[in-house]
Parts: structure tokens; C-alpha cells; sequence
């Protein structure tokens, strides 16, 4: 084997196993500030954890006041839980609006199974920020179900929707968000 070859392949080897060994110590370091909020910047420590939903996290986060002066993680989670709960609300009022329009039985599903499962989980999860961080963020994980579900309905009935495409979006990235969050 040509030395080049193998000197090349030495160092690539180095390499890998420096960074293998480096980066469970940054995630343990970035975990800990996480949950003290060390860092000032509480939205962007949030949304670096949504990985491919990151813009669209920063862009609902900063649009909301109450997220944005939030001083602390617990600040900062009841914000978020607040938005996600009148997000639902919102979305639910929206959907029940639809289907008194269409008499579509997919949208009634989504207007009332399925957005009230979504409202309920984000008020079940602001009952417990305090009391229970684990459960709170359990809550505001689940509430992601009753999008899901809608959207599969929707899907299965054929409709064709951008708006409850977008709204069962939206509740979803905000039930992942309310769920770091909360996890404290």
C-alpha cells in the first residue's frame, strides 16, 4: 500500500475518533445550559433541537412577545405552552367554522375529535409546568396526535386543503417545541 495512502487514512482515523470522543461532552455542556438557561438567546437554544424545523421555529417563536421577553426556561415554557393552546384554540375554531361550510365528516373529525385532543394535551401540559415537568412535557408531546390524525384524515378523504395542511403543521412543530421546553 502506497505510504500516502496510509498516512491519509491514519489521519482520517485520528480524526473520527477525536470528534466521536469531543462531541458527547459539547451535548452534555449544551443540555446543562439548556435546562439552567444559561444561554440568554432561549428560542434559538429551543430551536436548535428541531433540527430540520429550525427556521419555521424561530420564525413562530419571534413572532410572539410573550416567548421572546421570556427571562428563564420556566418563563419560557409557559410562553410557549400559551401559544400552543391558542394556536389550538385558533385552529379548532377554524375547522369547526370549515365544516359548518362543507359538512366534510374528515373536517367534523378534525374540528372536534381531533382538535379537541390537541387543546386538551396543551392545557393538561400548562396544568402541570410547575407541578410535574415531565408530565407537562409528555402532555404537550401528545397534543402533536391530534394534528397527526387530522391530517391522515384529511389525507384518506381526499381534501386538498393548504390551510389545514399548514394549521396541522403548525400545531405539530409547536407540540415538539412545547416538549423540549417543558423537559426540563
Amino acid at each position: 500500500m502506497n505510504s500516502s495512502i496510509l498516512c491519509s487514512l491514519m489521519l482520517t482515523l485520528c480524526l473520527i475518533t477525536t470528534l466521536h470522543f469531543c462531541l458527547p461532552t459539547e451535548a452534555k455542556a449544551h443540555n446543562r445550559h439548556r435546562r439552567l438557561g444559561g444561554n440568554p438567546d432561549l428560542i434559538d437554544q429551543i430551536c436548535q433541537q428541531t433540527f430540520q424545523d429550525k427556521v419555521n421555529c424561530m420564525n413562530l417563536l419571534r413572532a410572539d412577545p410573550a416567548t421572546k421577553q421570556a427571562k428563564n426556561l420556566l418563563e419560557f415554557s409557559k410562553a410557549v405552552l400559551e401559544l400552543a393552546l391558542k394556536k389550538g384554540i385558533q385552529g379548532q375554531n377554524f375547522l369547526k367554522g370549515l365544516a359548518q361550510k362543507n359538512n366534510d365528516p374528515a373536517i367534523r373529525e378534525c374540528a372536534n375529535s381531533d382538535y379537541d385532543g390537541v387543546v386538551r394535551s396543551f392545557k393538561s401540559a400548562l396544568a402541570e409546568l410547575k407541578v410535574d415537568p415531565e408530565t407537562s412535557s409528555y402532555d404537550a408531546k401528545v397534543a402533536s396526535d391530534g394534528s397527526n390524525n387530522c391530517a391522515k384524515a384529511i389525507t384518506n378523504a381526499h381534501i386538498v386543503n393548504p390551510a389545514i395542511s399548514s394549521l396541522n403543521y403548525q400545531i405539530s412543530l409547536l407540540s415538539k417545541i412545547a416538549s423540549l421546553a417543558s423537559d426540563k
